[in-house]
């Protein structure tokens, strides 16, 4: 009879990739892998804690595993994530909690399960990335491979460095490796991240060198960059970003703040002149790039010249859309502790309004690919009364007319807008 497992993930792309696996970890034979609210015989939460949020929707999910095991008491329940590692004692307050893991043991949970001398691991204690081959991701269009972790950048706001542990990369024989695996097993596109992935380092080899490398596996057709820190697009990433002829004219950006006096209280090492000049940077490298960005709205102190100034700013750039957060406050951190935190309905307002000027970004970026007939291409991944659907390389969800199969990358132009994407 197989193991019926459950796994809920919660937060970045990070996380979703190691979830992934943590799913590869077991014997694709002997496993069912089942819905959260479904009877399993192992609940697996993969927890986050970049805001208070997703601390109360950990907690959530947590709960929901131990009802089930309340009702089937062979069941176990087993925790890992952000969210566990800065708040392991929370955690196990809230019940019959079978193994709590750390972010550097969680690629081994297979393991972990049947070894009762494991102790849970203080994550600034890992000094080298935790590398584990896994040959698929639940999402069968696209592979996200991660290949680096940890950030010791210390932002004034941010929990992350806290449950991620200091900077570590995998070596560069063993990125190619996996992209090749990823390829060999049918993905035509992967997504490269990490917790700051601009700072990969393997000795003497950099992201430019990772992008160089992977350009180069033959069946790969197209490579995305993840989340980008303005301040490490340097003058080397963007000359082999430019040289890669499968390299996804998308770009997210870390900007944060377009008030300067926002971003130096949250410690933020550049300033908005930086970010003119490296989208400027950008759009001459690749006139029609999508560029994003996250951007926090409520900082404490700020005031509303503040967001004014990044109101303009946003409005000015040439981005094409935001990710739009409101400050949380998250413990221990220098900002919790800030003087004049802003009340939520004003966070609220001024995230609205950002909202807002990410859709009207959004369909202006639209507009502007369907006049100039823009190429766009991607892996094809589903099909619904026969219309195929893929994200493109440009980020703009693409719908099409034209006979293709799922998994295969197609290339379109175009000609209307349909739904959140365009037709063609």
């Amino acid at each position: 009879m197989k193991t019926r497992i459950a796994i809920s993930t919660l937060g970045c792309k990070i996380n979703q990739s190691e979830s992934a696996g943590i799913i590869s970890q077991f014997d694709p034979d002997s496993i069912e892998l089942v819905d959260f609210e479904q009877d399993a015989d192992i609940y697996i939460v993969n927890t986050c804690t970049v805001t208070n949020r997703t601390d109360y929707k950990s907690r959530n999910l947590i709960r929901k595993a131990l009802e089930h095991k309340n009702k089937h008491h062979n069941v176990k329940v087993i925790v890992t994530g952000c969210y566990s590692q800065r708040s392991r004692e929370e955690v196990l307050e809230l019940g019959d909690i079978d193994l709590v893991v750390d972010n550097q043991n969680k690629i081994v949970i297979k393991a972990l399960i049947e070894d009762s001398s494991y102790q849970f691991k203080d994550i600034m204690e890992a000094d080298e990335f935790a590398f584990h081959l896994q040959s698929s991701m639940s999402d069968n269009s696209r592979a996200f491979q991660k290949i680096q972790d940890g950030c010791d950048y210390y932002c004034s706001y941010c929990a992350v460095p806290y449950a991620r542990g200091h900077i570590r990369s995998a070596k560069l024989k063993d990125v190619i490796t996996q992209a090749e695996l990823f390829v060999a097993n049918g993905y035509r596109e992967i997504v490269l991240g990490g917790v700051n992935l601009a700072l990969y380092r393997d000795g003497k080899n950099d992201l430019a060198e990772v992008v160089k490398a992977l350009s180069n596996i033959n069946g790969l057709e197209i490579l995305r960059l993840s989340s980008l820190e303005p301040q490490l697009l340097s003058e080397r990433l963007l000359e082999a970003v430019k040289s890669s002829p499968i390299l996804a004219p998308h770009f997210h950006i870390a900007i944060q703040s377009g008030c300067d006096a926002v971003l130096n209280r949250m410690k933020r090492v550049y300033d908005t002149a930086l970010l003119r000049d490296k989208f400027a940077q950008l759009i001459s490298i690749f006139p029609d790039a999508a560029i994003g960005g996250d951007v926090i709205v409520g900082f404490p102190g700020e005031t509303s010249e503040d967001y004014k100034q990044t109101l303009n700013f946003l409005d000015s750039s040439p981005l094409t859309y935001l990710h739009v957060f409101a400050y949380s406050k998250r413990k221990g951190t220098p900002a919790a502790a800030m003087p004049q935190q802003i009340v939520g309905e004003v966070k609220k307002e001024r995230s609205r309004a950002l909202m807002q000027l990410s859709d009207a970004k959004k369909n202006e970026y639209i507009s502007s690919m369907i006049i100039n007939k823009t190429p766009i291409r991607g892996v094809v991944e589903s099909i619904d009364q026969g219309i195929p659907t893929f994200l493109s390389d440009h980020y703009i969800r693409a719908f099409t007319t034209t006979p293709c199969q799922q998994g295969q990358v197609i290339s379109i132009i175009p000609s209307q807008p349909h739904l959140d994407g365009v037709m063609g």
